[in-house]
């Protein structure tokens, strides 16, 4: 490729960045939903930087995430405090293109549009939580091993590779499953080229320092919730459920790709076309879910425990894609018909996602400003249900107060999925009636309803 062939190909995908951005901007409008609440206000709580890693024993603590929203601070809006999910889901979409690009320039214009529209990917990095600089942490591992693989002959590139697991691992702990995936991956592609003892040695070599790095952070928060009074709790603990699991999948690829078939005929395809990227999609989007099933994992109905198959499958497809369509003309209307679904369904769902805003809670406290501009005092149906409130009348220096008797002025409630509220909302012999609502249409949000006491 020639030095102009290369300037035309950054700047296409300089412009796909910008519009990955540009959405993900759209979509982290509006108040913080549940788990994004919970971590600000905690995060506020514990005051200091070293009270992320000592004082928050709690599985939705994603301790950069957490650091971020206690910089920031909880008075700041939304879209600040979702910046570093922003910031680093739009890093994502260069970094998957420039692995793409060793195969092609057709590859790392594809990978750069699937990782700037996924809905999937839209939506966690629009979110404050820690699932997209995790992301980045392990496309940045895949891009590194990926490299080193094609030229095992260099010297490995440990530092790099315990850097992201430092990274992923700090920014949320799924970042175990995807490291174990990739020591597989890196050891498989070993073995098939030059003999499993030579495997082992340098799948050791390359992973040894991450590991290293690894066990200290578990060791860490470990100790942290040993010490702690309440030891380390967990939002949600549902037991395995084969049903549940079956629709994590299904969420967790027609988000992705538009159509769950989309995923295995993208694997079944990259198999014949050979590239090494196929090995860490099978570990990652059938090893995986597998495993879980067959362990019959707690959470196992959450789409999002399984995203780190997400980019590798998205590699995959970027990369296998052109070169199908070069090879035989057979396969060209299958290529459109998916590249047609997935376009269609990332213009829907995201549009979904940029106007709903995963059910909006701040909506609630800007229909407090508006009439009762001076203050209100709510109750709440749920305990949990403070954090939303608080977080969202942070960010609007609202004054709000939580009452702890069910007959104040006005009422939030808060619901799982889609339990039905109240038809008919009475307290303290009051009535009250419905000013203001939110319900989710994406794969994160809260459902709620603000009540007001009836005169």
């Amino acid at each position: 490729m020639t030095i102009g062939q290369r300037r035309v190909v950054w700047t296409v995908l300089a412009t796909i960045t910008l519009a990955g951005l540009t959405l993900r901007i759209l979509a982290a409008r509006g108040g913080l939903w549940l788990d994004e609440a919970w971590s600000a206000v905690v995060a506020q709580d514990v005051r200091t930087p070293a009270g992320v890693f000592v004082r928050i024993n709690h599985d939705n603590n994603h301790h950069l995430n957490s650091l971020w929203l206690q910089w920031v601070g909880g008075t700041a809006p939304p879209p600040l405090q979702r910046a570093l999910s922003i910031v680093t889901g739009a890093a994502t979409i260069p970094l998957a293109a420039a692995i793409a690009l060793r195969r092609g320039r057709a590859a790392a214009i594809l990978a750069a549009i699937a990782f700037a529209a996924s809905p999937f990917l839209v939506t966690f990095g629009s979110e404050a939580r820690g699932y997209a600089p995790m992301l980045l942490a392990l496309v940045a591992a895949i891009g590194v091993a990926d490299r080193w693989l094609a030229d095992p002959a260099t010297p490995p590139p440990t530092t790099a590779i315990a850097l992201a697991a430092i990274f992923g691992c700090l920014s949320q702990a799924t970042m175990l499953f995807a490291l174990a995936a990739l020591g597989t991956w890196v050891a498989v592609e070993r073995w098939r080229s030059a003999g499993w003892r030579r495997a082992a040695q340098d799948a050791l070599r390359l992973f040894l320092p991450a590991a290293i790095a690894v066990v200290l952070l578990i060791a860490i928060a470990w100790t942290a919730a040993a010490t702690s009074r309440d030891g380390f709790q967990f939002g949600a603990r549902e037991p395995h459920d084969m049903a549940k699991w079956l629709l994590a999948q299904e969420q967790l690829w027609t988000w992705s790709c538009g159509q769950w078939a989309v995923a295995p005929a993208i694997a079944l395809a990259g198999w014949f076309v050979r590239d090494r990227i196929v090995g860490l999609v099978l570990l990652s989007a059938i090893g995986l879910p597998l495993a879980v099933a067959l362990l019959a994992l707690p959470n196992s109905g959450a789409a999002r425990y399984y995203m780190i198959a997400v980019p590798p499958l998205l590699l995959l497809a970027s990369i296998t894609l052109p070169v199908l369509w070069t090879k035989r003309r057979i396969w060209r209307l299958p290529i459109l018909a998916a590249g047609a679904v997935f376009c269609w369904t990332a213009i829907d769902r995201n549009l979904a996602l940029i106007t709903n805003l995963r059910g909006d809670p701040g909506r609630a406290v800007r229909t407090l400003a508006a009439v009762a501009p001076h203050g209100a005092t709510v109750s709440v149906a749920l305990s949990r249900s403070t954090a939303i409130l608080n977080a969202a009348a942070r960010s609007r220096r609202y004054p709000l107060t939580i009452a702890d008797s069910p007959c104040a002025p006005f009422r939030f409630i808060e619901r799982d999925g889609y339990n039905p509220f109240p038809d008919r909302l009475i307290r303290c012999g009051r009535s009250f009636r419905e000013i203001a609502r939110g319900d989710p249409t994406g794969l994160s949000g809260s459902h709620w309803r603000l009540y007001a006491r009836s005169r």
